[in-house]
């Protein structure tokens, strides 16, 4: 039996290609396969997955068996390149976790600062208006002190002239 080798170029590998070939080569197996009840060539079973999987994916197994190595050596560099994707998205997230962390911290922390500035506010104009009442009270005393020692000044003066007549 001469069978169809498939091509494969490695410089530009086209995958839709090398199924066609595949499925080209398992059709023609196939056909050339002696039928044991003396018929046509068995058909290939539909794949019904509810019924009959346990079968259906033995077969396809066998049937791709000889095309492990080269389905490995394809699937080798899309999973070394989606590793290498899923490191650095790590990588990136772990960033992006550590600045949000950061940046809620420095967001706590400017919280806490604005309420100790707003506290030391409130607490310096309550300050500001006792020191004000307290002012308006000493300028209180101080006017009737002074009208006090005017009054002790006039009857001082009046004494002494009472005295000195």
């Amino acid at each position: 039996m001469d069978r169809e080798k498939i091509e494969i170029d490695y410089d530009r590998i086209d995958v839709a290609r090398i199924m066609d070939q595949i499925k080209e080569k398992t059709a023609a197996e196939a056909s050339d396969a002696p039928d044991l009840a003396g018929g046509d060539a068995p058909a290939i079973p539909d794949l019904d997955l509810t019924a009959g999987q346990g079968r259906t994916r033995r077969l396809l197994l066998k049937l791709m068996s000889p095309f492990r190595p080269l389905i490995k050596l394809l699937i080798l560099p899309v999973d070394e390149e989606h590793r290498r994707t899923v490191l650095i998205l790590d990588h990136a997230n772990r960033r992006l976790d550590r600045l949000e962390k950061d940046h809620a911290e420095r967001l706590n922390r400017l919280q806490e600062y604005t309420k100790l500035l707003h506290h030391l506010c409130h607490n310096l104009v309550i300050e500001m208006s006792k020191l004000k009442i307290e002012q308006e009270t000493l300028k209180t005393k101080t006017r009737v002190m002074e009208k006090d020692f005017e009054f002790l000044g006039k009857r001082e003066k009046a004494l002494e002239k009472e005295v000195f007549k």
